[in-house]
């Protein structure tokens, strides 16, 4: 089979990203204990990863980037997490945007040029401002405000989960907008500089400890017009949110993938090299620990496969439209709950050497507990996949009963 000068460079601009991936795991993960004990935020990673332009990763060459399509990110994802999870789900919440943003290929908006601009030459890093604590996600309107002026926009509220708080450069905050049209949903890109932006410091949590996944408060903040950069209906129900959520997804799904894949890999170590004084041969022998790693490695062939098919799919432009959101909801929900199941198994096979942090293992086990706290959480998942092979609308009123 002849492969066409195209293929050829899509298939070494693939490699070559992994392989970026992989330098960068490697030595995050020196440090990863360290940060996760201290509850401390990797500055030093990300300014790694601003170096070797990882920050632009999904960004086209053509506008400075890496040109990773979005199978391509998937799979750099998994690779940086299988190093160290936290950082890996830290950068997502900048990349999976930014990826989006890139793909829909309009730039008209002032403040959305700006940030590209500077996203590809400065490695600016742009984060969430989407979960309050009153709703959870991006269900319904956000209780955060936009009150139209004159010229300008003032923005009220309260956002939690902002993960890596104190690098961001821009937020990106969605806010419950009044016109006389009815209110809708904006999406505004905020500076940090902002007066009335204010991070306030409350992450110490059981996992995923360096995110620094902080709340962020926005008392008055005045924004131009132009920071508005998207309006929509609440709720999910829209191709760009569809789009949204494919990037978000298959990088979630990935990211918890690769943390399933690194604790996969320590208990395999394991069992190969730990022989206890009443065994003639080490444990890898034992029919017992062997089942156990089938069933890992089964789960883990299931998941990759999933999210990958998925991602060619999209790339394929295939599942854009609002009817097929289930099927970029899948990957996620199957990603996340595989995990746990992968990394519950590890821990019984290594048993309770698995309990110390000297070993990184108790670190995959609590990390991989947030997988199933993302959007969607598992009750809306299922809800919205079983609804999508009934036939039912996902928005179809009373929703029980």
């Amino acid at each position: 089979m002849t492969i066409t000068n195209t293929e050829s460079t899509e298939a070494e601009r693939s490699a070559r990203l992994l392989e970026l991936a992989g330098r960068l795991a490697d030595n995050f993960a020196l440090r990863a204990a360290e940060h996760d004990r201290d509850n401390s935020f990797p500055f030093e990673n990300f300014e790694a990863m601003r170096r070797e332009k990882y920050l632009a990763l999904p960004l086209p060459e053509s506008l400075g980037g890496l040109g990773g399509t979005i199978k391509d990110f998937a799979l750099c994802q998994e690779r940086l997490a299988r190093g160290d999870g936290a950082t890996a789900l830290a950068v997502n919440m900048h990349l999976f945007a930014l990826g989006a943003m890139a793909e829909r290929g309009t730039f008209d908006n002032p403040q959305a040029q700006m940030l590209i601009r500077m996203a590809a030459d400065q490695g600016w890093v742009i984060g969430g401002g989407y979960t309050e604590p009153e709703i959870g996600g991006n269900w319904g309107f956000p209780t955060t405000t936009a009150e139209p002026r004159p010229g300008t926009y003032v923005l009220n509220g309260r956002k939690s989960f902002t993960s890596m708080a104190p690098i961001i450069n821009f937020f990106v905050i969605n806010a419950t907008v009044t016109t006389d049209d009815g209110p809708s949903v904006g999406t505004f890109l905020v500076p940090k500089s902002t007066p009335g932006v204010e991070v306030i410091e409350t992450w110490d949590t059981l996992g995923m400890r360096a995110t620094a996944s902080h709340d962020l408060t926005l008392k008055d903040v005045v924004v131009p017009e132009a920071s508005l950069v998207i309006s929509r209906p609440p709720g999910n129900l829209d191709p760009e949110a569809t789009r949204l959520f494919a990037w978000f997804s298959l990088s979630i799904a990935s990211v918890y993938t690769g943390i399933a894949l690194a604790a996969r890999d320590f208990a395999v170590d394991f069992a190969k090299s730990r022989r206890p004084s009443v065994l003639p041969r080490p444990i890898a022998h034992l029919p017992g620990v062997q089942f156990l790693v089938a069933e890992m490695d089964i789960k883990l062939a299931a998941t990759r496969a999933l999210t990958l098919r998925v991602a060619e799919e999209w790339i394929a432009g295939l599942h854009h439209d609002t009817e097929s959101l289930a099927t970029v909801v899948m990957p996620k929900y199957v990603a996340t709950n595989s995990a746990i199941d992968v990394v519950n198994q590890a821990m019984q096979l290594v048993g309770g050497v698995g309990m110390f942090k000297r070993h990184p293992l108790e670190r995959y086990y609590r990390d991989v507990r947030a997988g199933t706290f993302h959007p969607f959480g598992n009750d809306i998942a299922k809800e919205v996949i079983g609804k999508a092979a009934l036939g039912l609308p996902i928005d179809v009123d009373p929703r029980w009963g």
